[in-house]
Parts: C-alpha cells; structure tokens; sequence
C-alpha cells in the first residue's frame, strides 16, 4: 500500500512539474516574442496592432493619416482637403513610441493585456492653412471678404495699409473642427459649408490709423556715438523695433517693442567693441623679459549699453529725437613669450635662436645675414635709394624672388626707365628689393646717383642672399 502511494505521488509532481515547466517556456517564448512587437492591450484610436514591429506599426499609421481626409460640401461641389493641406502635422515617430513604450521590461509585456492602453495622435495644427482654404472655397464663388492689414512697406522703410473688401466668406470654424476630428480619429470626415456675403472684420480707417501710429516713430532720429563715428538709426532699423499684436478686432498692429529695441541697441554696442590682440614679450634665456616684440592692442568694451537703450525707449515714447554716448571699459592686452638668442638683445631685430634675417643698415650702407644673434655673412657692401627715391625703412619679409628680372619704373622726374636681366632679385616690401647691379662699378655709399629705391648689391653677395634666404624671412631697414 506504501509503494502505490509512492509511485502514485510520483506520477502526479511529474506532471506538475511538466505543467510549470511548459508554463515557464511559454512565459519565456511571449516575452521573447513582444520584446520589439505591438502588445497584447495596446491600441491606437481603438484598433490592436498586436504582433506588429515599429516598421510595421510606422508604415500603418501613414497608411491611416494618408487616408484621413475632410470632404468640404460647397454649393453642390465636393472639395478633398488631406490634412497635410491642412495643417495638421502627426508626429509618428513620438505616436511610435508610446505605443512601444510597454515593451521595454518584461513585467510590462505580461501586464499590458490587463492594462489596456489607446494612444491618440499627435497632432499640431497650423489653423492658417484652413483659414486659406476657406478663403479658396469662398474665392471660388466671387470676390472673397478681406480684412485690412498693416504690412512692412517694400522699402523696408515704413508701415502701410491694405485695404479691406466685403464679399464672400467661408464659415472656416466648421472646417476646422472637422479638421480636428480626422486628426483626432485618422479618418475620412465630411463637412457641409455655406457661402455668405460677409463685411470685413478689420477696416481700412483701422489699419491705416495703425500705420500712421507707428509711422510717427519714424521721422524720430536716434544718434549714438562711440567718440569717433556716429551711428544713426536707419528706417529700417526702426521699422523692426516693432512687433505685431492682435487687436480685438483681429488686426496685426504694429506696437514699439522694448525688448527689439534693447536688443539693437545691445547689437550696435558689440559690433563698436574691440578685442584685445594679444602682445609678445622677447625673453633671454633666463626667462628674462628683455624687450616688447609686439605690444599688441588694447581692447575696448561698451558698458553702457542698457543705460543706453533706456534713454532711448524714453526719447521714443517722448516723440523726441536721441543722441547719446556709449562708454566703454578699457582691457589690457594678454603677452606670450618669445625667447631669443643670446645676444640678440642689442641687435636692431631680436631673433629667435637659430632664426633667419637680414639687416639692411642704411647709415652704414651694409647688408648683413644673421641666424639668431650670430652673423652669418656681411658685412657686405651695398648702395641704397637716390635721395629722391629712397630705400623703405621698417620690419619687412622676404615675399618673392628671380633669379633675373626685367625691370621696369619711372625715374625720379617721371620718365620711364628699364633694366634687363637685373640678377639674383629678392623682394622684401611691394617693389623693393635687394638684387645684383652688375653696371656699379663700387659699393658701400649712399648719396645722389643711387639707386630707385632697391638695394643694389655685388653679383655675388646678392646670390649668396638670393641662395640663403627663404620666403618669409624676417629683413630690417634702418638707419
């Protein structure tokens, strides 16, 4: 009797068992399955897309608002206006995701057939495009009733008035709602309008009384200055100080706006502020700062700007012209270092270790090459500009070379002259250069008979320059 209950109890766990385990692999096979798929109790607009994926899903819902249209009955016409000709917008992609908002945990997707969930559109509307529908509508039956407007003139310069005209009109509030139930519903919906002679809302004495108001502002001059240039206020400018409000009897009127004016203002403010350009220090090799290599700039910032447009906001509404000052705070320029060669402190260029120049020294009537303080060829003979045409002084770069050139220019008193085949040419300033001047007979002077303006060197010392440097590098003339 003991070994029958056994066996008995036996049979029984095992088919529990089988039960649960059969249970555990369906539970695991329905999640696996609605992981990235439409849930049981998930419906849009009351329809089940169980079993779908986000493709699928996608592809129906355009599908839906494709076929969702309003059929405008007008005066024995039927007219089909698509939502989208409509403008209503369905953002799929945000419906998309609520729908599988539920699939992202395993507890959902077990709950969600007992937690029932309808997803309604998305939808925006843009009520113009049905407003200009049912103009169309009414068009089509006569002239339509038009409101008056005030408007930016073509110019940009002022405001002006369109008139307004009685006729025909389409009650465009039955449209809309219709509108609204296809979007709401993703489906066909039927509307039966009628075509009435109508007056204008809005009339022209209206709009031109509105126009004339914010024309007033116009002639007002605004005048600001930044110590050197003054800055008027053009009529544009002014024209866009305005924004457009709503009266109550629908008009766009144009109404001085703070914030734009603030705002411009603030703009012309940045547009007169200049940035610092940062300086360089020459340092030795201690660390030492030893000269200024370029003091760079010091820069200059309005901070007076809404004090500024405070005045003027008060001349405005004053009716009275404006003029006034920004103020400005001062900012010191930021310095990098530059080290240079030893030595190079008492050179008239203070060179980088290892860096190229050339000093044109015209009190000696020298050429002389350098790689950072330590002289590499010179000095060497040279005859500058005639007293007439003399030679440019200042800090200059190599910019271009030939090996020969024919040159061309005028001769102190105008007439023309031409030198050909001039050798071993190497500009450093617009048309100054040092070349070779084979017709000099004797170097190292200066005086009447010198040259246009270029430094005329031996043959062979402009070569040996012509050869060693490069474009760009660094040429000093002076005295």
């Amino acid at each position: 009797m003991k070994r029958f209950l056994s066996t008995r109890a036996k049979i029984f766990f095992g088919i529990v068992l089988a039960f649960f385990l059969a249970l555990g692999a369906a539970s695991a096979a329905y999640a696996s399955y609605y992981r990235a798929r439409a849930l049981p109790g998930v419906t849009v607009i009351g329809e089940s897309l169980i079993g779908k994926n986000r493709e699928e899903v996608n592809s129906w819902l355009e599908e839906k608002i494709t076929s969702a249209a309003v059929t405008v009955h007008v005066g024995g016409t039927d007219h089909t206006l698509p939502l989208s000709d409509a403008g209503v917008s369905i953002d799929t992609a945000a419906m998309v995701d609520q729908i599988f908002a539920p699939n992202q945990s395993v507890v959902s997707r077990f709950t969600a057939p007992f937690s029932p969930v309808n997803i309604a559109p998305v939808a925006t509307i843009d009520e113009t495009k049905i407003e200009d529908f049912a103009r169309e509508l009414a068009s089509k039956d006569g002239k339509p009733v038009v409101d008056a407007a005030v408007k930016v003139s073509d110019d940009g310069a002022s405001f002006v008035a369109t008139p307004s005209q009685a006729g025909k009109s389409v009650e465009s509030s039955a449209l809309r709602d219709a509108v609204m139930r296809s979007a709401e519903t993703l489906s066909p919906e039927n509307v039966t309008l009628e075509v009435v002679e109508k007056e204008p809302q809005v009339t022209t004495e209206e709009a031109e009384a509105a126009a004339e108001s914010a024309n007033q502002f116009l002639p007002l001059n605004v005048s600001i200055t930044d110590g050197i240039d003054d800055f008027s206020a053009s009529p544009s400018d002014k024209v866009s100080w305005f924004s457009m409000e709503k009266t109550e009897s629908g008009l766009e009127a144009p109404v001085l706006d703070d914030t734009k004016v603030t705002e411009w203002v603030k703009k012309l403010a940045k547009s007169t502020n200049e940035e610092p350009v940062p300086g360089v220090n020459n340092v030795n090799s201690l660390g030492d700062v030893v000269s200024v290599h370029d003091p760079g700039k010091k820069g200059w910032t309005v901070n007076n700007s809404e004090a500024v447009a405070s005045e003027v906001l008060v001349a405005l509404k004053e009716k009275k012209d404006y003029s006034g000052d920004f103020d400005y705070e001062e900012t010191e320029p930021e310095f990098t270092t530059r080290l240079i060669a030893d030595g190079a402190a008492n050179h008239v260029y203070q060179a980088a270790p290892g860096e190229r120049w050339i000093d044109i020294d015209l009190s000696a009537n020298t050429v002389s090459a350098y790689e950072g303080a330590t002289i590499m060829q010179g000095p060497m003979y040279m005859v500058p500009g005639a007293p007439d045409t003399p030679t440019v002084t200042g800090e200059f770069r190599v910019w271009l070379q030939y090996e020969y050139q024919t040159m061309r220019g005028e001769n102190a008193d105008g007439t023309p002259y031409v030198a050909e085949d001039v050798p071993w040419v190497t500009y450093f300033h617009n048309g100054y250069a040092m070349h070779g001047s084979p017709w000099r007979s004797s170097f190292g002077w200066s005086g009447p008979g010198g040259s246009h303006g270029c430094v005329n060197m031996p043959v062979s010392a402009a070569k040996w320059i012509y050869d060693w440097a490069d474009i760009g590098t660094v040429v000093v003339s002076h005295y």
